[in-house]
C-alpha cells in the first residue's frame, strides 16, 4: 500500500511539474493610428457630426498582456490597455451642455480604455488553431472639455462607464513558418445600446531565444460605440461613434 501510495503522489508530481512548462504569458505593446467619425448629441440637442470638432488621426500608445495556465476551472486572464484621445478646433458650430459653440471653439475628448478578460482556451495548438471564449469587462474613461472660441462658454464633461462585452479570440499559426493570424472580437447589446471592439492581426516571430521570443505585430482595429443615455448610468449624452486604423508594434513571449 505505501508502494502505491508513494507512486500515486510522485505521480501528482510529476504531472504538476509537468503542468507548470504549460503556463505562458505573453505581453505586447505598440502605437495605434486612428480616426473618430460619428454623431453625437448632448441630452435633447440637435446631433452633430464628429467631423465638425475638427479631429485629425491620432497615434497613441496601446499595452497587451494575457498569463495562460494548465489549471482547467480557473478562466485565464488578459489585460489590455488602450490610449484613445482627440484634439481639435471646430469647423462648424455645435450644441453641447446647453450651450451653442460656433467655429473656432476648441474641444479635446478621450476615450481611453482597460480591459480586462477572463477566458478558457477551448483550443490551444490544435492543428495550429487556437480558439479562446470568456467575458470582458471594458472600462472606458470618457471625457469632452472645450471652450468657444471667444472663451465666454466651456465645459468639461466627463463619465465612467463600464460594460461586460462577450469575447472571442481565433488565432492560425501558419505551418513551417514564424507567422501567426489572429482575431478577436468584443460584443455586447443592451437596449439601444451597443459596443463592438475588433481586431485582426498577423505577427512574426524575429528571435526564437530562451527564456523568451521577440516578435512584431501588425493589424486593424475597429470600435463601434453606440451609447444612449438611457441606458448607461447617468450619461448625458448619445454617441454613435466609429474609432478604427491600423497599428502595429512588438510582442515578447516568455
Amino acid at each position: 500500500m505505501k508502494k502505491i501510495v508513494t507512486a500515486a503522489v510522485m505521480s501528482a508530481i510529476m504531472t504538476l511539474s509537468a503542468q507548470a512548462d504549460f503556463i505562458r504569458v505573453e505581453a505586447g505593446g505598440g502605437v495605434w493610428n486612428n480616426e473618430l467619425s460619428g454623431t453625437a448629441q448632448y441630452d435633447g440637442q440637435a446631433a452633430f457630426d464628429a467631423s465638425t470638432l475638427g479631429y485629425a488621426d491620432e497615434s497613441k500608445g496601446y499595452l497587451w498582456m494575457f498569463i495562460k495556465h494548465p489549471i482547467p476551472l480557473i478562466p485565464n486572464l488578459r489585460l489590455e490597455y488602450t490610449d484613445v484621445g482627440y484634439s481639435g478646433t471646430s469647423t462648424k458650430g455645435f450644441g453641447w451642455d446647453g450651450n451653442l459653440y460656433g467655429a473656432g471653439s476648441k474641444s479635446s475628448t478621450d476615450l481611453s480604455q482597460i480591459d480586462a478578460i477572463l477566458y478558457y482556451n477551448i483550443l490551444d495548438n490544435l492543428g495550429w488553431v487556437t480558439l479562446d471564449l470568456g467575458l470582458d469587462v471594458k472600462y472606458i474613461d470618457a471625457s469632452i472639455t472645450g471652450e468657444s472660441a471667444d472663451g465666454t462658454n466651456s465645459f468639461d464633461n466627463s463619465e465612467t462607464i463600464v460594460l461586460p462585452l462577450g469575447y472571442v479570440r481565433a488565432r492560425f499559426e501558419i505551418p513551417m513558418t514564424d507567422i501567426g493570424i489572429e482575431g478577436d472580437a468584443k460584443y455586447i447589446a443592451y437596449g439601444d445600446s451597443s459596443l463592438l471592439d475588433y481586431r485582426i492581426k498577423a505577427d512574426y516571430t524575429l528571435v526564437n531565444v530562451l527564456p523568451f521570443d521577440v516578435g512584431l505585430e501588425v493589424g486593424y482595429r475597429f470600435q463601434n460605440l453606440d451609447l444612449d443615455s438611457g441606458d448607461i448610468g447617468s450619461l448625458n449624452s448619445t454617441l454613435d461613434l466609429e474609432i478604427d486604423g491600423f497599428f502595429a508594434g512588438a510582442v515578447l513571449r516568455f
